[in-house]
């Protein structure tokens, strides 16, 4: 594990090392909602009128659509058919109560809940033991040795006015980006983006993954390849 960090420091600008804490609370009353959401404050927060952030809130979401899903607290469930989202700006997991509310609330950022939302699973890992500092990361791959996950932001972009007249106005956005991390025991390491580098993070089984990429002819900028790819590295170990 040593060297596979120390390669990873070498070929990656940005690691996040997470790490995996909180005790179960073993409450079966648990409340699930920190807060909730005002939402005639949300065009106000970011300086737009209600139209002008009707226009792009949809983009601050994984899937702007609520969808029902379950919430576990340890390996237990507490409560089924929630309808629920992700918002990838805020980095939380919006809930309602049922289909016909129009209120919504963020869930408890909580190490021992995770929910399903349809068929993604999604975990809250802390930070340095903070759960301020923590996220959530969709879990891709739970695997014996290492997992995959993904992790999903959403930047602000503010509106800005052309500066020539060969520019053009920039409206206001939310910009995605998605990262994936490698995950064992706790250590999260960034997937790099080249073939090369992921061979190196890969390097105990370098001769099996080389066949295997050539085979399947794995494209790592695809989701469903680096899937299978991380899939097959932790089935030799």
């Amino acid at each position: 594990m040593k060297k596979i960090v120390i390669t990873v420091l070498c070929i990656t600008a940005g690691i996040s090392a997470f790490s995996q804490a909180g005790s179960y609370a073993g409450n079966s009353h648990y409340d699930m909602y920190s807060r909730t959401i005002d939402l005639n404050q949300k065009s106000l927060a970011f300086g737009l009128t209600e139209a002008e952030f009707n226009v792009i809130k949809d983009e601050a979401y994984l899937n702007p659509n609520f969808i029902s899903g379950n919430i576990y607290q340890v390996d237990k469930l507490i409560k089924d058919n929630v309808p629920m989202r992700y918002n990838a700006f805020a980095d939380e997991i919006e809930i309602k109560k049922n289909n016909f509310d129009e209120n919504y609330s963020a869930l408890v950022q909580d190490p021992n809940i995770f929910v399903k939302m349809g068929n993604d699973l999604f975990h809250f890992v802390p930070f340095e033991g903070s759960n301020e500092k923590g996220g959530y990361f969709n879990v891709l791959i739970d695997g014996q040795t290492y997992d995959l996950y993904k992790k999903t932001t959403a930047i602000f972009r503010e509106p800005q006015k052309a500066k020539t007249s060969y520019e053009r106005d920039l409206p206001p956005s939310f910009v995605k980006t998605t990262t994936y991390y490698l995950v064992h025991n706790g250590t999260f390491l960034e997937m790099p983006s080249s073939k090369s580098k992921v061979l190196k993070m890969m390097d105990k089984k370098s001769d099996e993954i080389k066949s295997y990429i050539k085979k399947n002819n794995i494209d790592i900028d695809k989701e469903a390849d680096m899937i299978a790819l991380v899939s097959y590295f932790d089935s030799l170990l």
